[in-house]
Order: structure tokens, then C-alpha cells, then sequence
């Protein structure tokens, strides 16, 4: 816990594997814009048509949007994520990293986007929070480290990509989709509709790739309820 004396300096930014993570999954968003700016910018217009909603809705959705068309989405023609490509290009600089480190980059290979619920936050650092997968019911420990995202407040649910990053904690490189509590009993219905018509089940992991599919059906769900 990090109400127990110890600071987050402690806890968190000395420890030299994460500090390195940090400096990756920059690096990983620099290296998008320079090699697949254009292919980013034709993706977000494609899902933003196909999602059919208002684009104030999207914007708010459009950070972790990013990081899914990164972790999660082949790109032509090679076929491999973005993430995987840029593994690729640094492998020399990367296999010579702290175990921990390839530990973790190894780790963020199947990583998939989610929902989750927030069931605690820290009475001392509001940034560090535990969340519960509306899915699979598992509970991680988040800390947010960039001082300018929102946020959550207990109870909301957010949504996005939560990477581990040390100390069983796992974070977020963007800025969480954040969805109002009094939508949450209709959102979670409809989740239930999806993937039974799609022979998925609530308690197993939601593909990746139907991520896109979800957040249309919350921001469709938001512009109707609020």
C-alpha cells in the first residue's frame, strides 16, 4: 500500500526498470509518428466512421484508440503490430536490457485493452487506485504517473490499455476513457448481447480485436443515456 510511510519516489520512480519502461513506451509513441504517421491518421478516420458517432464522444475514447492501433492492430504489409515492428528495429539495444525490463517488453506482446471498474483508491496519492475487470473479475493495482490525466472516482469505470510496469503495478501510457456510473447496469447488457451473439462468455478475455466493437457500443450508449 502506498499509505504506509513510503513515498511514491520509493515505491515507483527509483526503481531503474521502470523508470526504463517509461522511457519505452515513449519512445514506442515517437517512433509511430515518425514510421506510420500516415497509416495511424487513415485508421482513426476509418474507425471513426465506421464507429458513427459524435466526434466529441471519440475524442474522448481517441487516446486509447492510439495505444490499441500500437499494441494491438497488424499492420499492412508486414502484418505485426506497430510495437512488434518496433521491437524488431531496437532488438539489439533491447536484449541487452535488465531481465526485468525484457520480462515486461515480453509481457506486453498479448496485451489487450479492458474495462474495468474502480474498487479503491489510495486515501494519500489519488493516482494509485485498484480496478476489477468487468469481464474477468481480476483485479490489478494502477498508478498513474503523468500528472495531467484525470483522475478516476470510485465506482466509474474506465477503459483502455493497463500495462505492468514493476512492483505488480500496471499503468497507462494515455489518458483512460473514463464512462459515467449511471450508464454502467445499460453498458454492461449490451457487453452481454455482443459477445453472446459473437459465442464469447464474460468470464474469459475479450479479444483484442474487438475492442473498436465495444467502445462503439459505449459511446452509442453514452450519446443515448446522458
Amino acid at each position: 500500500m502506498l499509505n504506509n510511510g513510503r513515498n511514491l519516489d520509493e515505491l515507483h520512480d527509483t526503481q531503474q526498470s521502470t523508470k526504463e519502461l517509461l522511457f519505452i513506451l515513449d519512445n514506442l509513441f515517437l517512433f509511430s509518428i515518425e514510421k506510420y504517421d500516415q497509416l495511424l491518421r487513415e485508421e482513426i478516420e476509418k474507425l471513426l466512421k465506421q464507429m458513427n458517432v459524435p466526434e466529441v464522444l471519440f475524442d474522448k475514447a481517441f487516446p486509447q484508440i492510439i495505444w490499441w492501433l500500437l499494441f494491438c492492430y497488424p499492420q499492412a504489409p508486414h502484418g505485426m503490430t506497430i510495437y512488434q515492428d518496433y521491437l524488431e528495429v531496437h532488438n539489439k539495444k533491447w536484449t541487452k536490457a535488465d531481465k526485468a525490463v525484457q520480462a515486461h517488453l515480453n509481457s506486453w506482446l498479448s496485451i489487450t485493452p479492458g474495462f474495468y471498474r474502480v474498487v479503491k483508491i489510495d486515501r494519500k496519492y489519488n493516482r494509485f487506485f485498484h480496478v476489477q475487470d468487468v469481464f474477468l473479475k481480476e483485479e490489478k493495482k494502477v498508478f498513474i504517473f503523468n500528472e495531467i490525466f484525470q483522475t478516476p472516482k470510485m465506482g466509474e469505470i474506465i477503459s483502455g490499455i493497463l500495462l505492468p510496469v514493476g512492483n505488480n503495478v500496471y499503468t497507462t501510457q494515455g489518458r483512460l476513457f473514463h464512462l459515467p456510473v449511471t450508464i454502467v447496469p445499460e453498458l454492461m447488457g449490451r457487453f452481454r448481447q455482443f459477445l453472446e451473439r459473437h459465442n464469447s462468455n464474460l468470464d474469459y478475455v475479450v479479444p483484442a480485436s474487438s475492442y473498436p466493437a465495444l467502445l462503439r457500443i459505449t459511446m452509442q450508449t453514452m450519446e443515448e443515456k446522458l
